[in-house]
C-alpha cells in the first residue's frame, strides 16, 4: 500500500525550538533527511525539505530495483527557518497541504509515515484523511510518541522491567541535582547531565572531577574542581538543561570509553520484529555506524535483545506502532546498560533497509556494514564516476562496496553520507581509508 513519507528529521517535540539549531546544524539536516529515501516503495509520496538531485534519486531506485517514476518528491514552499527544516509553517501552509493532497489521491496513498510522528505529523495526516488507516494512529495523536522519546519516562520503563540501567536519577529540582552530582564527582566519578529530549547525543554534557575524559555521547566535558564550581556551573546551565525549567532532567554516572549499541525493532499489530542491531561511532556525537555490532560475542548480548524485545512489547500493548531504537552501553566489565529508548524512524533504519534490499538481510552473517556521516562529496555525477574509477563502487556480483546514503548537492562541505558493505571488520576499515584519500581535499 502506498504510503506518505515525511522526513522531518528534527522537531520542536525532539529538541526544541528548531531555530536554536546552527544553521550548519540545519544544512546536515537536510542531508539526513535523504535518508527516507531508501524506505520508499513503488506509489509513496515523499516530503523531503530539499530537492534531491534527479541523478542521486535515480541512483537509490537502481539499487532498490525501482523505477524512480513510481515515487513521488514533493517540497514544501521555503519556510521561516528556510529550506533545511520541516517547519510547521512550511508543513500546515494551506496551498502545500493542497498540492499534497493531489499527489496523495493520485498515488492512492491511505497511511502516513513520518520520521518523527509529532503533532504537526498527527494535524497534516488528518488533514490528508490518513488517520484512519495509519497503524498506531490514536497514540501519536494522544502524545504517546513524544512520552516514548523521554529519556525520563524510559528511566521508568526499564526499572519496572528490571533492565539493567547507568545508576542516576531523574529530577526538576536543580537542588536535587546539585545533591545528586556533588556526592558522585566528590567520589570521583564523572557524570552526564542530559536534556528529557534531544537527538543524537547533542543534548548532554560530561561533568567530570578529573581531566580527560572525552565526551562521548555528549557535547563536550565540563571540569568541576569542587562544589563551588558545581554551584556556578548549575546556575549558568540549569535554564538549558530543563528547558528554562519545562522539562525534567536525567543525570546518570558517565562510563568512560564506552562503546555504545542499539537495537532496532518494528512494533507492529501482530508482534515485535527485531530489525537489527549495531555499534554507534561516536566523534564524539553519532558518525555512523558498524552493522551487525561486533559486541554481538559477549555473554550478555542475547539478554540485551531480549530485554529490549520485552520492553517494546509492553510498547505494542500500550499502542506505539512504528520502529524503536533501543540503546545501551557496555561497560569494561561487558555488562550492557540500556540507557534510552527513540521511538521514531530511527537513524539506522536506512541502513538496515540497503542490507535488506542488496543483501538479503537487515543484519547480514557474513557482511559487515561501515556507515559514515559528515563525508564530502563532489557534484553527484562526479562523486559516482570517482567511485567507479576506483573500483569503490558497490558490486552486485561480489556484494561488497561503497554505497553514498546521502548527497547534499555539493552545497556545503561535508554534510555527504555512505555506507560500505564487506567480508569483515578489517576489510571495511581499509575502504573507509581508501574514500578518505579518494575524496580528500573535495571543494564540496
Amino acid at each position: 500500500m502506498p504510503k506518505l513519507i515525511v522526513s522531518n528529521q528534527r522537531t520542536d517535540e525532539l529538541i526544541g525550538d528548531l531555530a536554536s539549531l546552527t544553521p550548519d546544524y540545519r544544512r546536515y539536516v537536510a542531508g539526513q533527511a535523504q535518508r527516507m529515501i531508501w524506505l520508499a516503495e513503488p506509489g509513496d509520496v515523499l516530503v523531503l525539505p530539499v530537492e534531491p538531485d534527479p541523478e542521486f534519486l535515480a541512483y537509490i531506485a537502481g539499487l532498490k530495483g525501482l523505477d524512480p517514476s513510481g515515487w513521488t518528491v514533493v517540497v514544501p514552499p521555503v519556510g521561516r527557518l528556510g529550506t533545511d527544516v520541516l517547519s510547521r509553517d512550511r508543513l500546515l501552509g494551506a496551498e502545500f497541504v493542497s498540492r499534497l493532497r493531489k499527489a496523495v489521491e493520485e498515488r492512492g496513498v491511505r497511511t502516513i509515515l513520518p520520521f518523527h510522528f509529532d503533532r504537526i505529523s498527527v494535524t497534516l495526516g488528518q488533514a490528508l484523511g490518513l488517520d484512519q488507516h495509519t497503524p498506531g494512529f490514536a497514540f501519536a495523536a494522544q502524545g504517546g510518541t513524544t512520552l516514548l522519546n523521554s529519556k525520563a519516562t524510559f528511566r521508568a520503563l526499564a526499572v519496572g522491567h528490571g533492565i539493567a540501567i547507568p545508576y542516576g536519577t531523574v529530577t526538576d529540582s536543580r537542588d536535587d541535582a546539585e545533591d545528586f552530582l556533588r556526592e558522585a564527582l566528590g567520589a570521583g566519578q564523572p557524570c552526564i547531565v542530559k536534556q528529557d529530549f534531544h537527538v543524537g547525543g547533542i543534548g548532554n554534557e560530561i561533568l567530570s572531577p578529573v581531566p580527560g575524559v572525552r565526551p562521548i555521547g555528549a557535547n563536550g566535558t565540563e571540569l568541576i574542581a569542587d562544589h563551588a564550581a558545581l554551584a556556578t556551573h548549575l546556575a549558568d546551565r540549569w535554564p538549558r538543561y530543563s528547558g528554562d525549567g519545562r522539562s525534567r532532567v536525567v543525570i546518570e554516572h558517565y562510563t568512560p570509553e564506552a562503546p555504545a549499541i542499539y537495537a532496532e525493532l518494528l512494533i507492529a499489530d501482530e508482534g515485535v520484529h527485531l530489525v537489527g542491531h549495531g555499534e554507534m561511532r561516536m566523534k564524539p556525537v553519532i558518525n555512523g555506524l558498524i552493522v551487525p555490532a561486533p559486541s554481538q560475542r559477549l555473554p550478555r548480548f542475547e539478554s540485551f535483545l531480549n530485554d529490549s524485545r520485552r520492553l517494546c512489547e509492553t510498547l505494542r500493548v500500550m499502542g506505539y506502532r512504528g520502529g524503536i531504537s533501543v540503546d545501551a552501553i557496555i561497560t569494561p566489565e561487558e555488562r550492557i546498560l540500556v540507557n534510552e529508548v527513540n521511538g521514531r524512524v530511527v537513524g539506522s533504519a536506512h541502513i538496515h533497509r540497503i542490507g535488506e534490499d542488496l543483501l538479503g538481510d537487515g543484519c547480514p552473517k557474513d557482511r559487515i556494514v561501515i556507515e559514515r556521516r559528515r563525508a564530502v562529496f563532489p557534484d553527484f555525477r562526479t562523486t559516482l564516476e570517482k567511485l567507479n574509477a576506483a573500483s569503490l563502487a558497490y558490486d552486485r556480483e561480489a556484494r561488497t562496496g561503497v554505497v553514498i546514503t546521502v548527497h547534499d548537492n555539493g552545497r556545503s562541505g561535508g554534510h555527504g553520507g555512505y555506507c560500505l558493505i564487506a567480508p569483515d571488520l578489517a576489510a571495511a576499515r581499509a575502504v573507509e581509508n581508501e574514500m578518505d584519500s579518494l575524496f580528500e581535499g573535495t571543494d564540496a
